[in-house]
């Protein structure tokens, strides 16, 4: 009966109170994401989707506008509109109709065409871009700075400078993504691809992620993004670090990665020989694990404490 009775009289307040209540709760996706850019890469994507939203709005809001307002003046018990069963054409309605929407479409698409073509992530940002050899594997990120330091979920950059990233894969496939800097780019076994971007003018923390779901240990599949200034990533670069065959050793063996550690980078040509060769650097792959492996226990364990500790730092935010 109350169902009914809101349904019969709705509230001039219902429709502002939900769009407060979806504003309030979607703000908070803009922490970490594609609306809070930290970089130019990403500052154009950002003004991508404004762009797109804005062109997409005279086919969307006729839509979520009229098919309420049409629900409630046509309903079949208290409607206001008028009854015409004969009804069965308007050339107007169709011009309005089709005609506005191919036109949104058409522009769209010249505008999405123009956007991908301008940035093509294969484009280096700027002269002389640092190069970072990346592989990703089952459920871990493995950054090689060539002849200088190799490390495991942890991209560290000098600020204001461009950066191109060379990408492969061992195991399942991954999608490398850190949303505040650039778009995702696809890392597959036995392929190469490339993204580039420009970090932040000023020193930032912000986090990267596999955005292809990917098997058992998917939600822990993130890498800290620490954008520092030239000397202080000059320093990380001379921090202690262990030997590589150390890193090779246990990135083959462990599904997940924990503790941030420096490695000696390995020899020259050794991301080209993983991506030609994918099956050297992984243990016949963890992305399927048994219920009651030790293994998957272990990570089952790591994402319930890792999802406790993320709802712990929401509520820490929100009070």
């Amino acid at each position: 009966m109350l169902f009914e009775k809101i349904y019969k009289r709705p509230s001039r307040l219902a429709a502002p109170v939900l769009l407060t209540v979806a504003a309030a709760w979607l703000s908070g996706c803009a922490e970490n994401g594609v609306m809070t850019p930290l970089g130019p890469v990403a500052a154009g994507e950002r003004a991508h989707l404004i762009s797109f939203f804005l062109w997409m709005l005279p086919i969307s809001l006729p839509i979520l506008i009229g098919t309420p307002w049409i629900a409630m003046r046509y309903r079949r018990h208290g409607g206001k509109g008028k009854y015409d069963p004969t009804w069965s054409h308007s050339v107007g309605a169709e011009v309005v109709i089709w005609g506005g929407a191919t036109l949104t479409f058409l522009i769209v698409g010249w505008l999405t065409w123009g956007h991908v073509m301008g940035e093509d992530p294969y484009k280096p940002t700027g002269k002389d871009p640092m190069h970072v050899k990346v592989i990703g594997s089952e459920w871990k990120w493995m950054f090689i700075y060539p002849g200088k330091v190799a490390a495991v979920n942890r991209l560290v950059l000098p600020e204001n400078t461009p950066v191109e990233f060379d990408l492969t894969a061992t195991g399942a496939m991954q999608s490398f993504w850190i949303p505040r800097l650039a778009g995702q780019i696809y890392a597959m076994p036995g392929m190469k691809t490339k993204m580039n971007l420009t970090t932040s003018e000023d020193p930032s923390q912000t986090y990267g992620f596999n955005s292809q779901f990917n098997g058992a240990a998917f939600p822990l599949n993130k890498f800290e993004v620490d954008v520092v200034s030239q000397d202080q990533f000059d320093a990380f670069l001379q921090e202690p670090k262990h030997p590589f065959a150390q890193l090779e050793k246990a990135f083959k063996k462990t599904a997940t990665w924990s503790g941030p550690e420096l490695f000696e980078p390995p020899e020259a040509g050794y991301w080209d020989k993983v991506a030609m060769n994918p099956d050297m650097l992984t243990d016949g792959g963890a992305a399927i694990l048994p219920d009651h492996a030790p293994e998957q226990k272990k990570i089952d364990d790591a994402i319930r404490e890792e999802l406790h500790v993320s709802q712990n730092q929401h509520q820490g935010d929100a009070q």
